[in-house]
């Protein structure tokens, strides 16, 4: 038995050494478990090969999902739209991740090349996570938030957004930060921690009625003249708060008429409908010597034309 055994035993040392003896051999083993400081240069170098077409491979697939995500989202319309912008938003989120997930792992696997033992590491990363997370609450409050952004959709890249008391279109969403860009062009990092209360608009802007009354309904067509031309005038002077204006109509009656027109303002710029135009207006019919009837100014009111009409709900006859 024990004779058997020792022949075993050296069959398979035989075996080894014969595989070592090969050049293949000595050259695979020596990169699988480098002994010599050439062995560890070589198994470093391979490692980093490896790491930087596996990065490119993976990275060039997301681009490419990215773009076609990203054009099927342009070409798409409501309730589609935002799905495909929801995809985007989660597909830059995974790029993220793998890139970082590829850099770690090469690290790790370098070090363990080079002889270094990585369980002490392994294990002293959750201790060490464990610290920075008791130290850094807002850091992991702002993580769980963003987790949870992303988790249940209430925006996507693409949206236009209020949040944090800043209106504009969203360039990216991450785990900790959101990026918001405004109507100047500048960028804003807003921590997902911070967000609350968060407003998503369908559409970029809102929109209002200017109505105007007159006292002789002979006086509505130079009236209308007069809004159109300062309409026109307005949308060059504030193309950051006037999206733009629609259709007049005047409305006639027995003691006189109505021109109403119908604007759209970006969100948190409802003063511009409130203020700036009825002054306007009134210095523009002034100019005409158009005057408003007595105890009559100029109104601005909601257009609620596009929403949803309201239904009861249908109660069934109790006998």
């Amino acid at each position: 038995m024990a004779g058997e055994n020792a022949l075993g035993q050296a069959a398979e040392a035989a075996a080894q050494a014969g595989q070592a003896a090969t050049p293949t051999g000595a050259f695979l083993r020596g990169l699988v478990e480098p002994q010599t400081l050439i062995e560890r240069v070589g198994s470093c170098l391979l490692i980093l090969i490896i790491a930087v077409i596996v990065y490119a491979a993976v990275m060039m697939m997301f681009a490419r999902a990215l773009r076609r995500a990203e054009q099927q989202a342009e070409q798409a319309v409501d309730p589609r739209r935002r799905r495909q912008q929801r995809i985007v938003t989660v597909l830059a989120l995974l790029r993220s991740i793998a890139k970082w997930v590829i850099m770690l792992t090469s690290g790790i696997w370098v070090l363990s090349a080079v002889g270094m033992d990585i369980r002490p590491l392994l294990a002293g990363a959750g201790i060490i996570g464990l610290a920075i997370g008791f130290g850094a609450q807002n850091l992991v409050r702002d993580f769980f938030s963003g987790f949870f952004i992303l988790l249940e959709g209430q925006y996507a890249v693409g949206d236009y957004v209020q949040v944090a008391g800043l209106f504009g279109l969203v360039e990216s969403i991450g785990v900790r930060v959101t990026i918001l860009r405004d109507f100047d062009n500048q960028h804003h990092h807003i921590p997902n921690g911070t967000i609350g209360a968060v407003t998503v608009y369908e559409q970029p802007y809102v929109s209002f009625v200017v109505e105007t009354p007159l006292a002789d309904h002979q006086q509505a067509a130079p009236a209308a003249q007069a809004i159109r031309e300062l309409a026109h005038e307005l949308r060059a002077e504030y193309p950051h708060h006037l999206v733009h204006a629609g259709q007049l109509t005047t409305v006639e009656h027995d003691t006189g008429a109505l021109v109403r027109l119908p604007l759209a303002v970006f969100p948190t710029q409802e003063w511009f409908c409130n203020e700036e135009v009825p002054q306007r207006i009134n210095e523009a019919l002034a100019a005409r010597q158009i005057a408003l009837p007595e105890g009559r100014k100029i109104r601005t009111y909601n257009d609620l034309s596009q929403m949803p009409e309201y239904k009861e709900k249908e109660t069934e006859d109790t006998p």
